[in-house]
């Protein structure tokens, strides 16, 4: 009788005012604080950090004690600003639960690790993933902070202290692309305290950034020439697209094109070369939304003739969204840390025998030769094992993130469910049926239950074509 008296262990006291704000784009009224940690947080001593903290409050005045938290991607985005574009998908739970977006250390407000030249960086800079290693000394000699403390493990343990503070005895988990390590990483250290979590784009942290770039990206590549091919009317208008793409690749190789196109922050024309890093970026970029990609054809075909605005145009909105909110300390703080020195000699050799090739592994090889590397625990790489409920998805043609990562994941997550939506880029919530199976999951903790076909009929956006392109006539008699 005493046993069936028991009580659950009560919530912590809460001990981080929030105050009433408002967020970016988002209409209705915030709380938001900050949390101070300890940078070296085994050490205890030396420089102490500020987090910043915004949550939107449950809209029912008796509602669920366990919150939904948000966990960036990048790694180096920050969450708060990420607020606008990922309530949408939370409307309805939001009734009932908070919705809490913490920053990162070293992201958006939490002491970010930016990189900041005193001049705007060229145009040119925009189109190429390249690290330049002036440019990553200069960033280092800069910064306010000490690197090697800037990893995912060490984010964790903030991650459970803000929790506390903020009064929630247990949490929800939504994390996208490398916000799925970190709430990995969360769910090995302090997996009693989540009740279920969402996994969009794994990231695990046996990947191996940016190589896993390379495999997933030429894979990607050689599905969307396969969907061209497989319908009649981009074949016909884009015949031997492969072809025409190696082609182009090898006279970029040997001679650069120089291109006049503006640049968006200043409304002004500026020429730009086009080699053979800009027309790979170009098509590796768009990749990973599926509208975009949808336009590489009729971009690589106009490249083909002269005309590389197309191209660069997709290029260019890609490369806006990620230097808005990516603080590049804190991308070289993880990746050099976590991923870099795991990439082996035979890794290396086998990117000679790839499409998209190594200049990208070699430039944060480089990158990381100069920046200083954290400390990651020793069981860091082993599989999570975990028995809360877990909702993993992957886009079936996504270049970064795609279903092979989910499912080596979910071996080891018993009550997990893994979902691959076949013809969706990086990043399934937003998509189709998702909003309504996480919102499913997420009131019912229970993964198994959910019915995940509806994601199979997504479509693939239909290939942009030129004006005046006709569809191909049925045969006669095919009727």
């Amino acid at each position: 009788m005493a046993a069936a008296c028991a009580r659950a262990p009560e919530a912590p006291q809460a001990t981080i005012k929030l105050q009433a704000c408002r967020l970016p784009g988002v209409e209705i009224e915030a709380r938001c604080g900050s949390h101070e940690v300890w940078e070296d947080r085994d050490g205890k001593n030396g420089r102490r950090i500020r987090l910043d903290i915004a949550v939107v409050r449950a809209r029912m005045r008796t509602h669920e004690p366990d919150p939904i938290v948000i966990l960036a991607g990048g790694p180096g985005q920050g969450a708060v600003s990420l607020a606008s574009q990922v309530l949408p998908l939370f409307s309805r739970l939001n009734d009932a639960r908070d919705i809490v977006f913490i920053d990162q250390r070293g992201t958006g407000n939490s002491h970010p690790l930016d990189c900041e030249d005193e001049q705007a960086p060229p145009l040119q800079s925009l189109f190429e993933d390249t690290l330049p290693e002036p440019l990553v000394a200069r960033c280092l000699a800069t910064l306010d902070a000490d690197p090697r403390f800037y990893v995912t493990s060490i984010a964790v343990e903030d991650l459970d202290e803000v929790r506390a503070g903020l009064g929630y005895d247990r949490v929800n988990l939504w994390g996208g692309s490398y916000g799925t390590r970190v709430a990995l990483e969360y769910l090995r250290r302090h997996g009693d305290r989540v009740r279920a979590a969402v996994l969009d784009g794994v990231a695990p942290a046996t990947m191996k950034l940016p190589l896993s770039f390379v495999a997933d990206g030429d894979a990607a590549l050689s599905r969307l020439l396969e969907a061209c091919d497989a319908e009649a009317l981009c074949k016909r208008t884009y015949p031997r697209l492969k072809e025409t793409i190696a082609t182009l690749r090898g006279q970029l190789a040997r001679r650069a094109a120089r291109v006049g196109i503006q640049d968006p922050r200043t409304g002004e024309r500026e020429t730009i070369s086009v080699n053979e890093n800009v027309f790979l970026s170009g098509l590796f970029r768009p990749l990973y939304v599926a509208e975009l990609a949808s336009l590489l054809p009729f971009g690589i075909s106009a490249a083909a003739e002269g005309d590389f605005n197309p191209l660069l145009a997709q290029n260019l909105e890609f490369a806006d969204d990620v230097a808005e909110n990516l603080s590049l300390g804190l991308h070289l703080s993880v990746i050099c840390a976590e991923d870099v020195p795991r990439i082996s000699r035979e890794d290396l050799a086998a990117l000679d025998r790839s499409f998209f090739g190594r200049a990208l592994v070699d430039n944060f090889i480089r990158a990381c030769a100069i920046w200083p590397h954290g400390k990651v625990p020793a069981d860091f790489y082993e599989p999570v094992r975990s028995e809360v409920p877990v909702l993993i998805l992957s886009g079936g043609i996504d270049p970064a993130t795609p279903p092979r990562h989910g499912a080596q994941v979910a071996a080891t997550l018993p009550n997990s469910k893994h979902l691959v939506a076949p013809q969706v880029g990086h990043g399934v919530s937003m998509h189709g049926c998702a909003p309504r199976l996480i919102d499913t999951f997420m009131r019912n903790a229970d993964a198994r239950a959910i019915d995940g076909r509806c994601l199979e009929r997504i479509p693939r956006p239909l290939f942009v074509m030129p004006l005046g392109t006709e569809a191909p006539r049925a045969a006669a008699g095919s009727g």
